[in-house]
């Protein structure tokens, strides 16, 4: 048996071998391009920059090709480098001794930037800049950004820094405020296929749209993923990328069962609901996938209503057509009902211990949905309208057409004796059709209603009422303030509030209460504990009335002799121990225990 000798050391991801190398060759990020290259034709350039965005976006590429054009030896009339002279070849071949590029991750430290620093100082060898490419910045540690200010702000003339970073929010303002800063985005998923079939056609790989779609899908904005998922799947499929391949390979779930989910919805067909969803069960997909496709479906549907909305659809022309079939058949109002229930079952399904019997549950609801929603198809409800008399001032409302036992009951307006309003108008010429429903008379929903009393009794009580109260209320003076007191005193359960309201000394003017009190704790405790201020407006007839709380010095001397400090020598504390309880000497004994010494 003999075997073919494949030669690896000839493949090159095509991440790499497709690295864009000219400004038009960079896909999603022509604002950072064009803004670059007139920075260059103006004579802009600053001495730093920082490129922050997503990964797989184009940061070390666009740092790259800004590195070769300023050492470029002929660069083009709008600013792409020549890819062919000495030095864009020796940076190609990894020769380059002018562009130096730092990986952060492994060189965080004080003495990698240290190096770094003096590194700056020697000038290049051959070409105008030499200029540093530190990918992964926000790695650095605090101390090594400390190190590194002082040469990012005012380096040599011949020097450039251009720092790279997937979490801008780590970078300290004081590196921010000394780069220009690039946000770089998302790649679209169109931008994205458009490149996936240029090296198609030059790999001369066959690749349907569908697949190419699910492949930008996948890569989540991100062309350094898209050419990794286009890699793999080519190493499974060959030279002929199918859709089927793709879902395979990538574990997604096919279109096509949303599309039969969502028919299924509209007939209102539940059983066939349920065995797509085991199908889809069986295939090894979770239920939370199944939702966010649906969700994506939904949201697919409602921007095909519209051709204004169109635009914001994502996908081929094939299957742009199938959702636009599909949408036709289905209202804006049912589209929202499914949008709303399948988020809250999204929300919901992290916290349930059956997860299939919890998606059945939606599942059903979205096939009542339509049996459910009254108004599904968008068209107000018709109102009831109401037939007046000629002069309109019948005040009886009669509705105009009421079915009851698929009777039709005809009755004429002369059969029924209307109240009469306003000159006695009668309404002999109303024709009714239906029996008039049986309406209760005002009298009676009246006789229901509580009736309030008169006005000025309640004046009465009320003004009573407060001369009752203001009866009972203190004159101020020295003599009830202190009655007072002592009250506020009786009703304490603190013991230390209570010590120092008793310490404390009371001095009564005109319209105020002066306490005075012998430390910042008595006058904290006094001024935050006691709801003093609504107590004496409730108890005092002067509503003026002021308490002012100050510290005395001399009542500090009073609560220090209050509470005299007792010191006790070890045999004053075991006497006073055995006092308490006696059998500590039996156990002192059996623990042949000695009392400290003083």
């Amino acid at each position: 048996m003999s075997f073919k000798y494949c030669d690896l050391e000839g493949f090159l991801v095509s991440a790499r071998k497709y690295r864009p190398l000219r400004w038009t060759d960079v896909i999603g990020q022509e604002h950072i391009a064009n803004t670059l290259k007139n920075a260059l034709k103006q004579g802009h350039v600053a001495h730093a920059f920082l490129f922050c965005g997503p990964r797989g976006v184009g940061k070390t590429t666009c740092a790259r090709i800004l590195a070769r054009v300023l050492n470029c030896e002929n660069p083009s009339s709008e600013w792409e480098p020549c890819n062919e002279c000495n030095t864009c070849k020796a940076f190609q071949e990894n020769n380059s001794f002018n562009i130096i590029e730092l990986d952060a991750a492994s060189n965080n430290g004080v003495d990698d930037m240290r190096a770094l620093v003096e590194q700056v100082r020697y000038q290049p060898q051959y070409g105008k800049y030499k200029i540093y490419i530190i990918d992964e910045v926000h790695m650095l540690t605090s101390a090594a950004f400390n190190a590194f200010l002082k040469t990012l702000e005012e380096p040599p003339p011949y020097a450039k820094f251009i720092l790279a970073t997937t979490e801008k929010h780590k970078i300290i303002p004081t590196i921010l405020s000394r780069c220009q800063v690039y946000d770089f985005r998302r790649i679209q998923v169109k931008d994205i296929i458009i490149q996936l079939q240029k090296i198609c056609d030059q790999e001369k790989i066959t690749a349907d749209p569908e697949a190419l779609f699910v492949i930008a899908q996948k890569a989540d904005g991100a062309m350094r993923d898209a050419l990794s998922i286009f890699d793999r799947i080519t190493s499974f499929s060959g030279k002929t990328i199918s859709y089927e391949d793709v879902l395979e390979n990538l574990n997604v779930l096919d279109q096509d069962y949303y599309f039969k989910f969502y028919n299924a919805f509209i007939s209102e067909d539940i059983k066939q609901v349920f065995l797509l969803y085991d199908q889809v069960l069986r295939l090894g997909f979770d239920s939370e996938v199944l939702l966010e496709g649906l969700a994506s479906h939904a949201r697919n549907l409602l921007v095909c209503k519209d051709p204004d909305m169109m635009s914001l659809f994502e996908g081929s022309n094939v299957s742009k057509d199938k959702f636009i079939n599909q949408a036709d058949t289905i209202n804006y109002s049912f589209l929202m009902q499914c949008l709303d229930m399948i988020n809250e079952a999204d929300v919901n399904i992290v916290r349930s211990r059956n997860k299939r019997l919890h998606l059945e549950v939606l599942l059903a609801k979205l096939c009542q949905s339509q049996h459910r929603n009254i108004n599904i198809s968008g068209v107000a409800p018709e109102k009831k309208t109401l037939d007046l008399n000629d002069d309109g001032k019948q005040d009886q409302l009669v509705p105009k057409k009421i079915q009851e036992n698929s009777i039709e009951i005809e009755k004429t307006a002369s059969d029924i004796i209307l109240p009469s309003v306003e000159n006695n108008v009668l309404a002999s010429s109303l024709e009714i059709k239906t029996p008039i429903p049986n309406i209760p008379k005002f009298n009676s929903i009246s006789s229901s209603i509580p009736k309030l009393g008169n006005l000025d009794s309640i004046k009465k009580k009320l003004a009573s009422e407060e001369k009752k109260i203001s009866e009972n209320l203190l004159d101020f003076n020295e003599d009830t303030v202190k009655q007072f007191w002592e009250k506020t005193i009786s009703e304490q359960t603190s013991n230390s509030l209570i010590s120092y309201m008793r310490l404390a000394k009371l001095n009564i003017t005109d319209q105020s209460i002066l306490v005075s009190v012998g430390s910042i704790l008595a006058k904290e405790a006094i001024r935050s504990e006691l709801d003093i201020i609504d107590k004496l407006k409730n108890s005092f007839k002067d509503n003026q009335i002021k308490l002012i709380v100050e510290i005395d010095p001399e009542l500090s001397t009073r609560e220090e002799i209050s509470k005299p400090k007792q010191l006790y020598s070890a045999k004053e504390k075991w006497d006073l121990l055995i006092a308490v309880n006696p059998l500590l000497e039996e156990l002192k004994t059996k623990l042949e225990l000695k009392i400290d010494e003083d």
